[in-house]
Parts: structure tokens; sequence; C-alpha cells
């Protein structure tokens, strides 16, 4: 669970009194805004795929994030089994996880795929003094230490079987949103071309606090979430209500997320 704050400061360009609105409408709190963290685990025959590692031990986003490690291993999902780590990219609740708090990492068999141009920015020593000094922090924390072990990715690229990067540009210079097809079926991740089901949604143009350019982050949503749409794809939302697991629907000027059932 993240801790995002008061909604006025995590979304912007809407006025308080539409965005408590528009929380209410959907029978959600209008003091703070808190989110999931649907990390996903998968496998390619014998190799075990982790989408996104969660914040680990920083703790900018609250006490009751980074309990990735306890979950796998609730779920008998030992660390040391992952052999490949999906970075859609650098912010800290994406690769806070890859290492641990004393520096040695989580996962210590995993390859890590992300985009070379996030990792370049975000692990800039020269932004240690900026804005985005606490993400720099974290990023330079857990993905310095695996250098040898990053693996970056290009935009339509399939780098694993069935599993392929698309480039959704705005929330960072290069973030990625990955599609994961078998046979006839396939699923889109969302990572964080939208970070809530439903102010993200409602008003696709509206802007969240870190984005890096709102603009471009905007305009790249409302054209991914109209082709998704009308494609009638799965989704998973990284910040979508546990499982994220669903579809996307047009609704007005915007979108709505339809939960999918639970498949037994």
């Amino acid at each position: 669970m993240l801790d995002l704050g008061v909604p006025e400061k995590a979304f912007l360009g809407e006025t308080k009194q539409n965005v408590e609105q528009a929380l209410t409408r959907n029978f959600l709190p209008t003091e703070r805004i808190v989110v999931e963290q649907n990390i996903l685990f998968f496998s390619l025959g014998n190799t075990n795929v982790l989408v996104e590692t969660g914040v680990g031990s920083f703790r900018g986003f609250g006490e009751r994030a980074g309990k990735l490690v306890d979950n796998l291993l609730a779920a008998g999902i030992d660390p040391v089994r992952i052999d490949a780590i999906l970075c859609s990219h650098p912010h800290p609740d994406h690769v806070g996880g890859l290492c641990q708090a004393d520096g040695q990492p989580t996962f210590p068999n995993a390859s890590i795929y992300l985009a070379e141009n996030d990792f370049a920015y975000w692990t800039d020593e020269a932004l240690l003094d900026s804005w985005a000094a606490a993400a720099i922090r974290v990023a330079r924390a857990n993905l310095l230490p695996l250098r040898e072990r990053l693996i970056f990715i290009r935009d339509g690229e399939e780098f694993l079987p069935g599993v392929t990067a698309h480039f959704t540009p705005g929330h960072t210079a290069e973030h990625i949103c990955f599609k994961i097809s078998v046979g006839t079926e396939s699923l889109f991740l969302l990572g964080d071309l939208a970070h809530h089901a439903v102010l993200s949604l409602e008003n696709p143009l509206l802007s969240f606090s870190a984005d890096l350019e709102p603009v471009t982050a905007a305009k790249t949503r409302t054209r991914v979430f109209s082709t998704l749409a009308d494609e009638r794809t799965r989704v998973l939302g990284y910040h979508f209500p546990w499982p994220g697991l669903g579809h996307l629907a047009k609704q007005r000027e915007g979108f709505r997320f339809v939960p999918e059932p639970i498949r037994w």
C-alpha cells in the first residue's frame, strides 16, 4: 500500500471539489490517496519472472509498503528463484526492492530489464540536489550495485519469449508498459501509465504530481487507453485495487476500469 498524500497534491489540474466528488461517487476516502502495488510473478518455462519490486526499505510512502519478500515467501516463492525482473521505470516504488537496506541484492540470481535512458537519468549524480533527489538516491542505491546484471531493452522489442516492451513516455522519458502474450491470450501491464483506477481514468488528462512530462503523459495515457479499450485487451493496473486485473472501457470523455472475476 502506498500513501500518496492528500488528493489535490497528488493529482493536478482539477478542482479539489471535483476530485472529492469523483472519489465520493466511487465510495473512496477523500482525505488521502492510498493505492496498491500489484507485483506480478509468472514463469516462462524454466524462467521465473517478477514485474517490479516495490519500495523495499524506502519509507517515503508510509509504513505499510515494502512487504514483497514476505509475500513471496508466504506464496512459496524464494527470491533466489527469480531469474528476471522487469522494471517499467526506476522510481522508488518500482526498483526500491532490488537491494536490501544493507546493499545486498534481494534477488541474487536475477537479470534486470529496463530502459537505458531512464537508467541514466534516475541514477545521475548531478540530480542529487534537484527536486527528484529522493528518487535519485533510491535508484542509485538499488541499480548501481547491480550494474552488471542490467539489460537495456528497446521499444517494441520482444526481449523474452512472448514479452514485448512498449515505451509509453510522459511519467518518465522511457516509461515501459509490458505486454505478455501466450497463444491467443495477452495481458498489458499498465505500470505507471495510470496511478488511480478512478481519477486517472475518468479524466485521463489529469496530471499526476510525479509525472516528468505531464502533457506528454496525458496524451500517452489517452492514446494507449483508447487502443486497449477498442481492442478489448486485458490489463493489469499496478496501482489499481488488488489484484488489478480487468479491462478498460470508454466512458464519456474518459474511461472506466472493469475488474475481472477471479478465475478458478
